[in-house]
């Protein structure tokens, strides 16, 4: 029984991704806390989420922008120890604190703009930043290894870029089979990943990968505006999430 729950929102979480970008992990980490009481969850969610961000890129390839995934690669390497760091040393309460002030104000920022209309779409070169934008990995990669949540600060970056939505997407996307094949082989190494949670992981990927083709589905109908007010809302949403659960 436990199984067809995981199931259910592995696909819902899946779909929502593949069509946003992200959020899988905001969806998915709480339930699976809640129904398997372990931290085994945590690694289940990597290894869904890389399964399902190679998929991703297979139909994205190409689509996405190589200096941003440079530098954002470059930053999350150095963030990766950093964020092993915090989580050894600093109480998660304070840090899931500060992380959600940050993306909540930020979000409700973005959001006033987009309303006002004041949020467009441009090119890649118009308004990116190198240093900006490995800042913005280095703030990943320690997301990552310290909550395993790499994607919401990546996504409020390129969104309040004004990109368009498939370059963001497939960029966000692609950086996702480095922060969670990176943090996996971490969890591996530092922590151990028991027979019976790659079994479980892995038997719900084909689940996860029905979610996916629904995504990129889904993608297809939403509209600039509409994909950028939902990212905006599952943003605030995992703020508010990471709030309520201190």
């Amino acid at each position: 029984m436990d199984w067809i729950y995981l199931a259910i929102i592995t696909l819902l979480a899946a779909t929502i991704q593949s069509a946003t970008g992200f959020g899988f992990g905001l969806i998915a980490v709480p339930v699976f806390l809640l129904i398997l009481d372990s931290s085994d969850a945590i690694q289940m969610v990597m290894m869904i989420i890389l399964c399902m961000s190679v998929v991703d890129w297979i139909k994205l390839r190409g689509q996405s922008s190589f200096n941003l995934l440079l530098w954002l690669n470059i930053g999350m390497l150095i963030g990766f120890p950093f964020g092993l760091a915090i989580f050894q040393n600093v109480e998660l309460p304070v840090l899931k604190l500060i992380i959600a002030l940050v993306i909540l104000f930020f979000s409700l920022h973005n959001l006033v703009k987009l309303f006002k209309g004041k949020l467009h779409t441009e090119t890649p070169s118009d308004n990116i930043h190198n240093w900006k934008t490995a800042v913005t990995g280095y703030l990943s990669g320690l997301m990552t290894t310290s909550l395993a949540m790499p994607g919401p600060v990546v996504m409020l970056y390129l969104v309040q870029l004004g990109l368009d939505k498939t370059l963001i997407r497939a960029t966000i996307l692609t950086f996702f089979i480095f922060a969670y094949a990176g943090a996996l082989l971490l969890q591996a190494l530092m922590v151990g990943v028991s027979v019976t949670t790659w079994t479980s992981g892995l038997s719900l990927v084909p689940v996860a990968l029905t979610g996916v083709f629904a995504g990129h589905y889904l993608a297809d109908k939403i509209n600039q505006k509409l994909f950028k007010e939902i990212v905006l809302f599952i943003l605030i949403l995992t703020a508010i999430v990471m709030l309520l659960q201190l």
